[in-house]
């Protein structure tokens, strides 16, 4: 809910007003355990209002695809072994991809004053020689703002690690991509978990900065707020009378209007 409070000045006889709006958030969750080899793959487990994310698995250079278990590789079911880079043939990127598509619950629309905290957790294995972990991003319009090793699960000769990605996406997107490219040397991808916290920022409390008088015209700055902004005028508080829109919605924080009258009660107002 978008809360509107008032806040009044006076200056130079006149009487000015503007508002600010709170801030609202929309949260999403992705859990893919890959049961099957469904692909693209749906979530097993998710929570989004938008609508149903998909992963597409491209498995790379002798890649074994799909697999229910692997034998001496621990108790983990539902891989992806996506397969590595083919060192006779390094002109061409042969690893294995996981191409994930998201729909965001709060996309920008025609608010750039919105940001997408994403959360990405992938669960592979891990021996330090042969299976690295070094996996590759793309993701468009995104922040890098860190990594979190999770947890290690113990296993044969390595460990099934899960590490947590963290990127802030500015303004919101409507539908997230994300590309996962796997090591070099190969990866085993037992499951990847993406959650999102959309949030509109709460805009600056639209705030009169100055009034400049001119002849029978009036300067008005202002900062804070969203554009566009409107300026609306009166004759009388009192009255009933409405407030008259003056000139055309400006996206910038400054506006010229004429004066009709020695005094007049005038109001900015932003599009929050």
């Amino acid at each position: 809910m978008i809360k509107r409070h008032v806040r009044a000045a006076s200056l130079l006889g006149i009487c000015l007003w503007a508002g600010f709006a709170s801030a609202t958030a929309e949260v999403g969750y992705q859990d893919w355990q890959f049961p099957n080899d469904a692909n693209p793959s749906m979530p097993t487990v998710a929570t989004n209002t938008a609508g149903t994310a998909t992963a597409t698995i491209v498995v790379g250079y002798l890649g074994l695809g799909w697999l229910d278990s692997l034998s001496s590789f621990g108790t983990q079911t539902g891989l992806w072994d996506l397969g590595f880079q083919n060192s006779d043939d390094l002109a061409h990127d042969t690893r294995g991809q996981a191409v994930l598509s998201v729909p965001n619950p709060l996309p920008a629309t025609s608010n750039t004053n919105t940001y997408t905290d994403l959360n990405l957790a992938v669960v592979q294995f891990v021996d330090g020689f042969l299976y690295t972990g070094g996996l590759g991003f793309s993701i468009s319009g995104a922040v890098y703002s860190g990594r979190t090793i999770v947890e290690a699960l113990p296993g044969l000769g390595g460990n099934w690690v899960q590490d947590q990605f963290h990127w802030r996406l500015t303004p919101s997107p409507a539908q997230i991509s994300l590309c996962i490219t796997g090591a070099v040397r190969g990866t085993l991808l037992d499951g990847i978990i993406i959650d999102t916290v959309s949030a509109v920022r709460p805009a600056l409390q639209l705030l009169i900065t100055s009034v400049a008088k001119l002849n029978q015209a009036l300067t008005i700055s202002w900062e804070g707020g969203l554009p566009p902004y409107q300026i609306y005028v009166t004759s009388n508080l009192l009255s009933d009378g409405p407030w008259q829109a003056v000139g055309l919605p400006v996206s910038g924080t400054s506006a010229e209007i004429p004066l009709n009258g020695p005094v007049e009660f005038i109001r900015v107002r932003g599009s929050n």
